[in-house]
């Protein structure tokens, strides 16, 4: 499954992913509108190339057989330009397995580093680089954003939070984005949240600040935070 701000998926999917991405990279990082022209051999280089786990490489699983890159026999040309073409298809083939290669060392090597795991109902922060927050300041705002609770468990490295109902988000995150929230004898619970008071059996909360400010909006908006709240809640009024 993939999720927000983390589209890798699970398992061989993911792998096979990543080394695509890793060869469109080294191929296409100062030509990135080419990066089309480049797939087509990506694919034939990991379709024809051995693989660990199958022992055999997927052309071989599917015909039996490993398909010529290119031609051994062919006729002689004075064209310059189509021999010139053959040895540059010939040496971008070579270079692309060699750069599959390289990738699926470094998904070896990336998935030997240990995720985190949570439970059910427990609390942790959200890395906000990849969330459109309403702070003036990106480089001055919270890098992490909750804590939530983890509402559901979808996967071995996805999970569903509780988020505010404002954040008009998919709620579905990997785990390299949470880090789990702990609390300390020494500070004691953090971000305890308050009931609301309740004025002629509506719920009224105490705004604490003024965080922000739209002076085109017509009337103009407050972004506000709440005392006893933390930043997730804040609200434009």
């Amino acid at each position: 499954m993939s999720t927000v701000f983390h589209l890798q998926t699970d398992g061989e999917t993911e792998r096979v992913n990543q080394e695509i991405k890793v060869y469109l990279r080294a191929f296409c990082s100062k030509g990135q509108t080419k990066w089309k022209e480049y797939l087509p051999l990506a694919e034939f280089a990991h379709n024809n190339r051995t693989h660990s786990v199958l022992k055999k490489s997927p052309f071989f699983m599917m015909m039996g057989y490993h398909p010529r890159p290119l031609p051994t026999v062919f006729e002689k040309t004075t064209i310059p330009s189509i021999e010139e073409q053959l040895q540059e298809l010939k040496r971008v083939r070579e270079e692309t397995a060699s750069l599959l290669e390289l990738a699926r060392q470094r998904m070896i090597r990336r998935e030997k580093q240990k995720l985190d795991t949570f439970e059910k109902g427990e609390k942790v922060w959200l890395e906000a680089k990849n969330l459109a927050t309403e702070y003036l300041s990106k480089k001055l705002a919270p890098k992490r954003e909750g804590p939530f609770k983890i509402l559901e468990i979808l996967g071995p490295v996805t999970y569903k939070l509780d988020l505010p109902h404002q954040w008009k988000i998919h709620p579905v995150f990997h785990t390299a984005l949470l880090s789990l929230y702990k609390e300390t004898e020494a500070h004691g619970p953090s971000f305890t949240e308050p009931p609301p008071d309740l004025i002629e059996g509506f719920e009224e909360y105490e705004v604490e600040a003024i965080m922000g400010h739209r002076p085109k909006k017509r009337p103009q908006e407050f972004l506000v935070s709440y005392t006893g709240y933390d930043s997730s809640h804040n609200r434009w009024i």
